[in-house]
C-alpha cells in the first residue's frame, strides 16, 4: 500500500469549561509533560499542542524545559496547530479577532521554539463562516481542519474550501471527531489490566473503514486524543509492532502539515460558502460574555485608531490577550462552571479600566466626544443625563446640541428623509414606509413590531428549548426553524409565555431632530417575572431607529427576544466578518447585523452590538436577547441562570431601499463604534474613502491598515496619508510587509468583492 496512516498525537485544551481554568492548566501541563517524556525517548513519536496561550503560559514558568522544547521542535517531534493565541468559536468575534488570534500565536511560536504553524486545526467549535479561507490563508496558513459543522449534503474529508472572496484552502473534515484513536493509558504493551479494543488492528481497521466512506484511496489523518487526553507511553512500541504486521497502511505519528502534504488537493471537489453553525443554544447562553466580548473589541479598535491620529505608541498587548483568550469557544459561548463565569467577568471588567485609563492618557485632560470612524456619523445620544444631537465628519470630534423636549401624546407619527414612522399609544411602531420606494415595511400587525417576548426555553447552554439533543448535530449542521410562536410544535411544550406586556408608554419630541419613546412593562409567567424598560429613538438625519432595553431577570429556563414582523422576507441575509452572505431561514449568529428584503431589495436591517443570535422566521425578524439555562447535570453551574441580574442591551433597525448595503454597513459600524473622549489637539492628516476599516494601529514605528468594502462588486479605496510617511507595502494578515513602494501619500487600493486588504505604512 502506498497509502499512509498518520498518526496525531494531541489533546483538545480546554482553557475553562466544567472546572476552571486553573484546573485545566495544572491538567495540561501534566500533559505536556508527559508527552515531553514520551519524545525524549522515542525519536518517532510526536505531538501537537493547540494553543498559544497555554504554552506560552508553560514556557515562562517551565524555563528549565526551553532547551528540550527547542530541541523537540527542531527534530520535528513537537507541533502547533493551529497556533492561535486560543482556538476561538469562530462565528462570534469580529474578523479582525480571528486575525489577532494568528498574529499573537504566531508571534508567541516564533518567540519561543521558532516555530511557523501551516494548518488551522479546529477541533471543537460549531460554525465556520464563508470568508474564513481568505482569513486564514492570509495568516500563513495553507490548510484548515475542523470536527463539527460538516455540511450534511457535501459529507467529503477532503476537499477544497472556497470562500465568499475566491479564495481557495486545502481542506480536511475528521469525519470520527477530533478524538479520533485512543491508546489507554498503558505504561507498557503487555501490561494485562488495559484493553486494547481501540488500539488492535481491529479497531484501527474500524475507524479507516468509516474513514474510506469519505475519503477514499487517500492517506488517512487520524488524531490520537481528545479533550485534556494523557498521552499514552506504550503507544509508540504498540505503532511499532502494528507495523511489523504489513496488513495495514504504513502508520507514522505526525504532523498536520505533513499529513496534508501527502494528499493531493489539486483534484479535489470545492465547497463554496460555509458550515453553519450547530449547538445554536450557546449563541445567547451567558450573554453577559457576548456583549463584553464586543465592547472590549469595539473599544480596542477605536483606542487604537486614536493613538495612530495622535501618532503615539501604546502597549495594547495585555488587553488584546484577555480578549482573545476569553474568546476560547467554552468560554465565549458561555458553556462554562460558575467559577469561570465570575473569573471571566471580573477579567473583562479589569481590562475595561485598563482601556479607559489608556484613553484618558491619551486625551492628556483635553478631551471631547470623538468619532473614530473614516465616515461621517450622525444621530441622537444621552450624555450625563441629557439628550443631545450630534454629527462629525470622519476622524474629528463631535459638533453636539442639546436637545429640549416636550411630552407628546401618543398615537403619534415621525417622518425624516428616510421613512415615516406611525406609533400607538403601547409606543409601538405600527406602519414603516420606506420613502425612496413608497413600500410599507411592517408586517402581521396581530404581532407588535419591535416587541419583547420571553418563551419557556428547557434547553441547556449549548441546545436551545428542549434537551437531550435536538437531534443529531454534534458534527453536522443544524438549520431547523425557529418560529415566533411554537405552540404549534409537535411536543407543545415550548410555548410562547408573553409578547405584548407594555404597562405604560410616554413619548418626548425634539420637533424635526428626533423623538423618543419609553416603554416600561413586566413579562410574567405565574411567579416567574422579567421587568423591563425599552427606551426608542428616532433621528432626523439618520435611517436607524435604536432600541435601548434595560431589564432585569427573575427567572429561570426563559428566554427573551425581540421581533420585528416585516412586510417581505424572500431574501434573507446575514452579515459575517467583511462580507453578507445569503442564509435563508433558522438561526445563525449575525456579526451586526442581519438584513430581510423583497426581491427588489427593499426591506429592513436589525442591527446588534453583542447580540449574535439572530434569525428570521415565517417573516418575523428576531435577536434573542438573553437566555436563562444551566448544565447542571456536569458542573456547577446554576449562575448561568443568572437569576436576578440586570441587563443592558442595544439594537436598531435600519429601513432601506433597494442598493442599501453601504448604507447598512455604515449604520452598523457606526452603531457598533463607541464614541470615546479624545484629545481636542487631535488634527489629522488620516483618510480614508470607499472602504471601512477593521484596524488602524501602531505596528513598531509604522501605521498599519486592514481595509475592505463588504461588497459584492470591485470598488476603489482612495487612501491619504500625512507627509511623513513616505512608503507603502502591502502585507500579509499578520501585518508583515513584503515589498516596499515609495509614494507621495495618496494611495489608490483596488479591492474585489469581499476582499480584505493588508497595507503598512512607514515613515
Amino acid at each position: 500500500m502506498n497509502k499512509k496512516l498518520h498518526l496525531i498525537p494531541t489533546f483538545h485544551h480546554d482553557i475553562a469549561y466544567l472546572h476552571p481554568e486553573s484546573w485545566y492548566t495544572e491538567f495540561a501541563t501534566r500533559i505536556l509533560d508527559r508527552a515531553i517524556e514520551i519524545m525524549q525517548e522515542n525519536e518517532d513519536f510526536t505531538f501537537t499542542v493547540e494553543q498559544a496561550y497555554f504554552f506560552d503560559g508553560y514556557w515562562k514558568t517551565h524555563p528549565e524545559k526551553r532547551d528540550i522544547l527547542k530541541k523537540l521542535t527542531k527534530n520535528g517531534q513537537l507541533h502547533f496547530a493551529p497556533g492561535f493565541y486560543a482556538v476561538p468559536d469562530m462565528s462570534m468575534p469580529l474578523g479582525e479577532s480571528i486575525y489577532m488570534q494568528a498574529y499573537y500565536g504566531r508571534k508567541v511560536l516564533k518567540e519561543t521554539v521558532g516555530y511557523e504553524p501551516e494548518t488551522a486545526y479546529i477541533a471543537d467549535c460549531w460554525g465556520h463562516n464563508a470568508n474564513l479561507p481568505q482569513i486564514i490563508k492570509q495568516c500563513g496558513y495553507n490548510g484548515y481542519t475542523f470536527s463539527r459543522c460538516m455540511e450534511r449534503s457535501f459529507d467529503i474529508e477532503n476537499f477544497r474550501w472556497k470562500g465568499v472572496d475566491g479564495t481557495e484552502l486545502n481542506t480536511h473534515w475528521m469525519s470520527t471527531s477530533y478524538g479520533g484513536l485512543f491508546f489507554g493509558n498503558a505504561e507498557k504493551i503487555n501490561a494485562e489490566e488495559v484493553s486494547w479494543s481501540d488500539a488492535t488492528s481491529n479497531g484501527i481497521r474500524s475507524l479507516m473503514k468509516k474513514n474510506e466512506e469519505r475519503c477514499g484511496e487517500d492517506s488517512q489523518i487520524m488524531p490520537v486524543g481528545g479533550d485534556m487526553c494523557m498521552p499514552c507511553k506504550a503507544a509508540p512500541e504498540i505503532v511499532r509492532e502494528m507495523n511489523k504486521r504489513e496488513d495495514l497502511p504504513t502508520m507514522k505519528f505526525s504532523s498536520f502539515e505533513e499529513a496534508f502534504a501527502d494528499i493531493d488537493f489539486s483534484e479535489k471537489a470545492v465547497y463554496e460558502g460555509e458550515f453553519i453553525s450547530a449547538l445554536k443554544g450557546s449563541f445567547a447562553t451567558n450573554i453577559q460574555i457576548k456583549l463584553a466580548n464586543r465592547r472590549m473589541e469595539n473599544k480596542l479598535c477605536a483606542f487604537e485608531t486614536v493613538s495612530v491620529l495622535q501618532d503615539k505608541s501604546v502597549d495594547f498587548d495585555p488587553v488584546w490577550k484577555l480578549t482573545l483568550k476569553n474568546q476560547f469557544h467554552d468560554i465565549i459561548c458561555g458553556t462554562i462552571c460558575n467559577e469561570s463565569v465570575v473569573q471571566c467577568m471580573e477579567e473583562y471588567a479589569e481590562k475595561e479600566e485598563e482601556l479607559e485609563k489608556i484613553g484618558s492618557d491619551l486625551a492628556n485632560g483635553k478631551k471631547k466626544p470623538f468619532n473614530t470612524l473614516n465616515f461621517s456619523v450622525n444621530g441622537i445620544r444621552e450624555e450625563n443625563g441629557d439628550v443631545k444631537k450630534y454629527s462629525a465628519e470622519a476622524f474629528s470630534h463631535l459638533e453636539q446640541k442639546t436637545l429640549e423636549g416636550t411630552k407628546t401624546d401618543l398615537p403619534c407619527t415621525y417622518e425624516n428623509s428616510f421613512y415615516i414612522a406611525t406609533i400607538n399609544s403601547q409606543g409601538y411602531i405600527t406602519s414603516l414606509i420606506e420613502k425612496a420606494s413608497g413600500k410599507e415595511l411592517v408586517g402581521a400587525p396581530a404581532i407588535p413590531f419591535g416587541s419583547t417576548q420571553v418563551q419557556a426555553d428547557n434547553g441547556d447552554n449549548w441546545v436551545e428549548f428542549e434537551y437531550p439533543w435536538e437531534g443529531y448535530h454534534q458534527i453536522y449542521s443544524v438549520n431547523i426553524p425557529d418560529p415566533y410562536d411554537r405552540r404549534d410544535l409537535p411536543t407543545h411544550r415550548n410555548v410562547q409565555m408573553a409578547a405584548n406586556s407594555v404597562q405604560s408608554a410616554e413619548a418626548v419630541s425634539y420637533g424635526e431632530d428626533g423623538l423618543r419613546i419609553v416603554q416600561t412593562g413586566c413579562h410574567s409567567h405565574w411567579i416567574s417575572k422579567i421587568p423591563f424598560t425599552v427606551t426608542v429613538t428616532f433621528a432626523k438625519d439618520t435611517p436607524r431607529i435604536e432600541y435601548h432595553m434595560e431589564f432585569t431577570n427573575n427567572t429561570k429556563r426563559t428566554r427573551l427576544r425581540t421581533a420585528f414582523p416585516v412586510k417581505s422576507s424572500d431574501i434573507i441575509r446575514h452579515q459575517i466578518p467583511y462580507a453578507i452572505v445569503n442564509r435563508g431561514e433558522g438561526p445563525q449568529p449575525a456579526e451586526r447585523f442581519i438584513d430581510t428584503s423583497d426581491e427588489n431589495g427593499v426591506g429592513i436591517a436589525l442591527l446588534n452590538r453583542g447580540l449574535p443570535a439572530n434569525n428570521c422566521e415565517n417573516g418575523i425578524m428576531m435577536t434573542t436577547l438573553f437566555r436563562s439555562v444551566a448544565m447542571e447535570y456536569k458542573c456547577d453551574s446554576d449562575l448561568s441562570y443568572n437569576v436576578g441580574n440586570s441587563y443592558a442591551v442595544d439594537y436598531a433597525i435600519v429601513p432601506h431601499g433597494k442598493d442599501s448595503d453601504c448604507i447598512l454597513w455604515e449604520n452598523a459600524l457606526q452603531f457598533n463604534a463607541p464614541i470615546i473622549e479624545a484629545s481636542e489637539d487631535i488634527n489629522s492628516d488620516w483618510s480614508v474613502k470607499n472602504a471601512y476599516i477593521s484596524a488602524m494601529r501602531k505596528v513598531d514605528n509604522d501605521v498599519f491598515l486592514r481595509i475592505y468594502t463588504g461588497l459584492s462588486e470591485t470598488k476603489t479605496a482612495k487612501i491619504t496619508v500625512p507627509s511623513e510617511y513616505v512608503k507603502y507595502a502591502y502585507t500579509d494578515g499578520l501585518m508583515e510587509a513584503e515589498k516596499w513602494i515609495e509614494f507621495n501619500g495618496e494611495l489608490s487600493v483596488e479591492i474585489k468583492p469581499y476582499e480584505v486588504k493588508n497595507i503598512r505604512f512607514s515613515k
